[in-house]
């Protein structure tokens, strides 16, 4: 289990392009991923029922939780109709009548609440990132192995993405994780992102995210905290042996 520091930002170009964005955050420490509690499955059925009842025959790309995505992806330069954010391409898995993947308790989860309030959320290794995290224009260079693939490919300048020191975590901002630090059944200390652009409100990344740390906790142990990045707020530090030592879930600022 992580017992440093833990610090993310925003670089302050992410800003000028999009200045309403939110990067909610939170941490897990010492989880057991190993199960597959009957509750997170039964979840994800619930989830699809209401959105394929809410969303009906209409258009996908129409709705404004899903159209704010394809604005940024075209603005950086990612053709959205090639590059889908990670909400959108689990809507259009659940509309055509599929249901979540069963992957492991943790992906399950916070597939099933991104689904719920249809904002892209994704996660990360804890022990398996180097350093702190940033959110930033890729620079081109960068190392970035795709999820599930064994041949790099480098993300595009321009681009954004969530990098640790090393390595890119995910390309295209909320596309598609990289394989390096993949949450699987034997992780034990996790980050989870939930991204949140307008129309999207704060009080919607909150609920996520309180989601998240209150859940993660009751069905797979351990402790959570939660906290939010914006504008005012793009820098945030995480004492994690500080978090090892408390109980439950608590929020931060």
């Amino acid at each position: 289990m992580p017992t440093h520091s833990f610090q993310d930002q925003i670089a302050p170009a992410i800003f000028a392009r999009f200045p309403g964005y939110r990067w909610g955050k939170v941490i897990a420490l010492g989880v057991d991923n190993s199960a597959a509690p009957p509750e997170i499955r039964a979840r994800q059925r619930a989830a699809e029922a209401t959105l394929r009842a809410s969303f009906g025959s209409g258009d996908v790309v129409a709705h404004p939780a899903i159209a704010a995505w394809r604005a940024a992806f075209s603005q950086f330069g990612a053709r959205p109709s090639k590059y889908q954010s990670s909400i959108e391409a689990l809507v259009r898995r659940v509309r055509r009548g599929d249901e979540l993947p069963a992957i492991n308790a943790l992906v399950d989860l916070y597939n099933a609440v991104s689904l719920e309030l249809l904002l892209p959320i994704g996660g990360d290794d804890l022990d398996l990132v180097t350093g702190g995290t940033a959110l930033r224009f890729a620079r081109g260079d960068e190392d970035y192995l795709p999820l599930g693939e064994r041949e790099p490919d480098p993300p595009e300048p321009g681009e954004v993405i969530y990098a640790d020191e090393v390595t890119v975590l995910c390309r295209r901002w909320c596309w598609r994780q990289g394989e390096r630090t993949k949450i699987t059944p034997a992780t034990r200390a996790v980050v989870l992102n939930v991204h949140g652009l307008p129309p999207t409100t704060p009080e919607q990344v909150e609920r996520a995210c309180q989601a998240l740390a209150e859940t993660v906790p009751r069905l797979l142990g351990g402790v959570a905290t939660w906290y939010v990045l914006d504008q005012a707020h793009p820098v945030h530090a995480t004492d994690l042996a500080a978090l090892s030592g408390q109980g439950a879930s608590s929020a931060e600022r």
